[in-house]
């Protein structure tokens, strides 16, 4: 689970890192850059559990039903376009179009969901295959420090807020159209980021990144929010 204090307590103590060290894998002078790149996300598990009947996302489920969706790894395509403050802060903003399929759902309590007149029966203790997906493009905004940790190669942190817009849709579960729907919704997103840049030339750099995205994302009485870590490469250009 993502320790919030124990990334809190990074970012501190990393932020006193750049008065210790010297900036000079690239020039200052140039203020703004823009990259681009890709990589992997890796979705968390989502649980579920309705605590009482009602409609969710035009579906309409039965009370006590509860379990947990699993999702595949998927990709991530991604831009940035960013303003060097000075030789240790940027402020940034990062675009990003994200694809994923579900997996499976593994039902603990058992109950219904029905729409259009056909109803899935989720069966305490058993796993159903899900065939449905997640597509989103998100936006986000902060800050990022950088310091050099040997010529040419640099260490970063960074975060910021923005928004998701996402689709989310389930074709069927175990067979059954029964918990089908087909939804757009925007979000409250935001992300933590670390990793590695390495210079190529005064004027590029390769970047390497560890990022944990957030969408707030839960539905009431239904299911959790979202949260994802993902892994990426970007090649970055100073002007």
């Amino acid at each position: 689970m993502f320790n919030k204090r124990k990334v809190l307590i990074f970012i501190l103590s990393a932020s006193l890192f750049p008065f210790l060290s010297s900036a000079d894998t690239y020039s200052i002078s140039d203020r703004y850059y823009i990259g681009f790149g890709g990589g992997m996300i890796l979705p968390e598990d989502v649980d579920i559990n309705k605590t009482e009947a009602g409609v969710v996302n035009g579906v309409t489920f039965s009370a006590n039903l509860a379990g947990t969706f699993k999702f595949d790894n998927g990709y991530q395509i991604s831009g940035l376009i960013g303003y060097r403050y000075n030789e240790y802060l940027s402020f940034e903003s990062e675009l990003g179009y994200t694809s994923f399929d579900y997996d499976q759902v593994d039902v603990t309590v058992g109950g219904t969901a029905s729409v259009g007149g056909t109803t899935f029966t989720g069966a305490a203790s058993r796993s159903y295959d899900v065939d449905g997906s997640i597509s989103a493009f998100s936006m986000v905004f902060g800050p990022v420090i950088d310091f050099d940790i040997m010529e040419n190669l640099e260490f970063l942190l960074g975060g910021g807020i923005g928004f998701s817009s996402y689709n989310d849709e389930i074709k069927s579960v175990g067979g059954s159209t029964g918990l089908s729907y087909d939804e757009d919704f925007t979000n409250f997103t935001s992300k933590f980021k670390t990793g590695l840049n390495y210079s190529l030339s005064p004027k590029s750099y390769v970047q390497l990144e560890y990022g944990y995205n957030y969408v707030d994302s839960s539905i009431e009485n239904y299911s959790e929010d979202f949260g994802a870590h993902s892994l990426g490469g970007k090649f970055v250009l100073n002007f």
